[in-house]
């Protein structure tokens, strides 16, 4: 999803003159925070902002609305829901927590609780879990191929039946490393088997109620009426907001921390003392931990992550979702808390706040110039740049394997579109020869070619600041005819999902999946022979890829899915 909103966000340049170890004039550092937070208004999401230094708050600003259809403005006390990822560094200490309690151990062998789980999960411990190292397939990537969207229920005795009927492991038990959402929901079901209580009971006597967060809490149910609680937004169509309601409703991710700025300056306070059961927990849990091994830096799956900043390294508590509430710098006694209600990554602003802080230069983001010249672009010039471009990037938090992500160019008269999906395509504007602009997002592609004989280069420059560096590798997607796809039609099977699909033909020659608990889906031909599959993980999409196995006659065998979490997901043909 583009969020134009962050644009605003993200140019703030921050830079200060004042010295950490300093005294600090409040009325200078709230005119920098309101320069920093000037997008948040009366009419958009809110967010609350605490700096606290040597144990002293020395700012505490907020802005925007908790509510923009009742219009209450946002404030310290509003509490959010934090999105799920971020929830596991609660999860991960209660976890600690138990241990420390003599109600289990982070060394136990998960079959000890849970005895159906598979035999290849014999030697699978409860830090495995809390490593991602387990062999779990993710349920929330896997089940997506069932249903419509993973906002649909799941309840605990599908979630158990999904890990009882998985048939290997998605990577090597104890070695391999992968994101699963599976791994934190059977965590979840463990500790409350070895506590004897639901996680949010136990949560609250063992962890909110010493630290006198009196309003924090594992918040099972969204539909429950607490006062003070504000929803969530993210950007809808013409740059509105619309309420952020599809979680995903699972064991996998029913720990959310409902959370506010007020009670998180006790968490905060608590990390401070070296003392408190907070950081003996962090303590503990370090002990055996694993970085995630695909990404640089020190990032922690209960979700520290560990960032330079010029001399300085910050403790930033966030999960995958990019979205800071707490950041640290223990050598200068440095706490920074925000907490907002607009579902977006925020380490930018974040950064932007220590920096200032700290007294370290920020980099403005790089925007390329949006300057339209008047030029005549020709068909076959057009046509040149069109093609299929694939994109060089990096490993993700995922997994061990690369994100497949390429973007379709084609033409029409006159015009250059850019493909981002069979019912998103998007005639651009053209600045100049090589550089077009989305019509609707600041995002520019711009061409460029070293030599004739080389391949075409892009680059793409995001409304978020990205920069996406591409390679022509195609002049089109290659399209089986109709006789091809027709072999690949048919009823298939999954074994570890016991579920059946059909693949059929439209009247417009596409192949599709369908299924009674999902609308159609269009199988796209892709590159090197595979098809590409979006699946719904509630509000947005995701790019799987699918690719079909035969027998020495030429017969289809069998198909397999797979993406960064979803490890070559076996339908065999029905014969």
């Amino acid at each position: 999803m583009k969020y134009v909103f962050l644009i605003l966000c993200f140019l703030a340049s921050t830079a200060g003159n004042n010295s950490i170890g300093q005294p600090i004039l409040k009325d200078r550092l709230d005119l920098k925070l309101d320069s920093i937070f000037s997008a948040f208004k009366e009419n958009t999401p809110g967010i609350a902002i605490t700096v606290i230094h040597k144990g002293k708050v020395i700012a505490r600003k907020a802005y925007g609305m908790a509510s923009i259809e009742m219009n209450v403005p946002f404030a310290h006390k509003t509490l959010v829901r934090l999105p799920y990822s971020e929830g596991r560094e609660f999860i991960s200490i209660a976890a600690a927590l138990l241990e420390k309690d003599g109600l289990l151990q982070l060394n136990d062998k998960v079959q000890k609780y849970f005895p159906q789980l598979p035999q290849w999960s014999s030697n699978v411990t409860i830090q495995d879990l809390l490593n991602h190292s387990s062999g779990f397939a993710d349920e929330w990537a896997t089940l997506a191929l069932t249903q419509a969207s993973m906002a649909n229920r799941l309840d605990k005795s599908q979630f158990l039946q999904f890990l009882y009927n998985q048939p290997t492991p998605s990577v090597e038990p104890g070695k391999g490393y992968m994101y699963s959402n599976s791994d934190f929901g059977l965590l979840r079901l463990i500790l409350e088997k070895a506590s004897g209580e639901n996680l949010a009971d136990y949560m609250k006597r063992r962890v909110f109620q010493p630290l006198d967060m009196r309003d924090s809490r594992i918040h099972n149910n969204k539909e429950e009426v607490i006062p003070n609680h504000a929803f969530s937004y993210s950007v809808g169509e013409n740059n509105t907001f619309k309420l952020w309601l599809n979680d995903k409703s699972s064991p996998g991710g029913n720990y959310y921390v409902l959370t506010s700025a007020n009670d998180l300056e006790k968490w905060a306070a608590a990390y401070a003392d070296k003392d408190s059961f907070i950081s003996d927990a962090i303590k503990r849990l370090k002990q055996n931990a694993r970085v995630i091994p695909v990404l640089p830096g020190n990032n922690y799956v209960f979700g520290h992550k560990e960032k330079k900043l010029g001399d300085y390294t910050a403790i930033v508590h966030m999960g995958v979702s990019e979205y800071p509430y707490l950041a640290r710098v223990p050598e200068e006694k440095l706490s920074v808390i925000m907490l907002g209600n607009q579902f977006f990554p925020r380490w930018n602003l974040m950064k932007n706040v220590l920096s200032e802080y700290l007294n370290i230069e920020t980099s403005p983001v790089i925007t390329p110039d949006l300057t339209r010249e008047q030029v005549t672009i020709h068909q076959h010039e057009l046509e040149l740049l069109a093609g299929l471009y694939k994109w060089n990037v990096p490993l993700t938090f995922q997994s061990y394997v690369p994100r497949k992500r390429f973007t379709s160019f084609v033409t029409g008269k006159g015009v250059l579109r850019v493909v981002y999906s069979e019912t998103d395509t998007l005639d651009l504007l053209p600045l100049s020869k090589n550089k077009f602009r989305d019509p609707e997002f600041p995002d520019v592609f711009m061409f460029s070619q070293s030599h004739p004989d080389s391949a075409l280069r892009l680059v793409m420059y995001t409304y978020d600041g990205n920069t996406i560096h591409m390679e022509k590798v195609k002049s089109a997607v290659d399209k089986p005819d109709r006789k091809e796809l027709q072999k690949l039609t048919g009823k298939y099977y999954s074994k570890h999902l016991d579920f059946y699909l059909m693949l059929v033909l439209n009247e417009k020659d596409q192949l599709v999946v369908r299924r009674p608990t999902i609308a159609d889906k269009i199988m796209e031909p892709w590159v090197d022979g595979e098809f590409r599959l979006m699946t719904d993980y509630g509000e947005y999409s995701s790019e799987s890829w699918v690719r079909f196995h035969f027998n020495e006659k030429g017969s289809v065998t069998h198909f397999t899915v797979s993406h960064p979490r979803l490890m070559n997901h076996r339908f065999d043909k029905f014969q």
